[in-house]
């Protein structure tokens, strides 16, 4: 049963992260659907954005492990870190999206080499640019709030945004109550 502790800490810290992806990920493929209605175009959302979300909340979950996710996180400024996250975790997602696009050529042809030819000679260069941009500005919102939350102390950001009630403490500052 040593390993049931691992379990819950994993899937506490994987849900959440999916949580937010879910979220960010359901309303841009909401606008998607949206904007695709006007050329009677049906678009069904749901399991790309729960696949998306949970994909994106692993990946983020192992980068925050490895030394890619944690170089910056102590000696720079609030805003240099998250650039950095950002833009090094943006990338990871840009080789996702593209794998993801060689995974559909794939299953389509029936050849990685193949795929990967058709891939390249049909690339839809603006959709992936469209999904790379979203996918990044998702992981700039979950790297800023993570960043600050980490240096306000670990939840206390989180009881901010969603606890009511607040004290004072004996320094004069104000803090939120469990």
């Amino acid at each position: 049963m040593s390993w049931l502790p691992a379990v819950k800490r994993e899937l506490k810290e994987v849900g959440l992260v999916t949580l937010y992806f879910l979220f960010c990920f359901g309303i841009i493929l909401t606008l998607k659907k949206l904007f695709l209605a006007d050329y009677q175009i049906r678009f069904y959302p749901l399991s790309a954005a729960v696949i998306g979300a949970l994909v994106a909340a692993k990946v983020v979950v192992v980068m925050d492990h490895a030394r890619a996710g944690t170089r910056f996180v102590a000696s720079h400024a609030l805003a240099a870190t998250v650039a950095y996250k950002t833009l090094v975790y943006g990338a990871a997602g840009a080789v996702v999206v593209f794998a993801e696009e060689l995974f559909h050529a794939y299953r389509a042809t029936g050849g990685l080499e193949v795929a990967f030819a058709d891939l390249w000679t049909h690339l839809d260069k603006n959709a992936i640019l469209a999904k790379v941009i979203c996918v990044t500005l998702a992981l700039a919102g979950y790297h800023f709030y993570a960043e600050i939350d980490r240096r306000l102390g670990e939840g206390t950001l989180r009881r901010l945004l969603w606890s009511r009630d607040e004290i004072s403490s004996p320094s004069g500052q104000r803090e939120v109550k469990n």
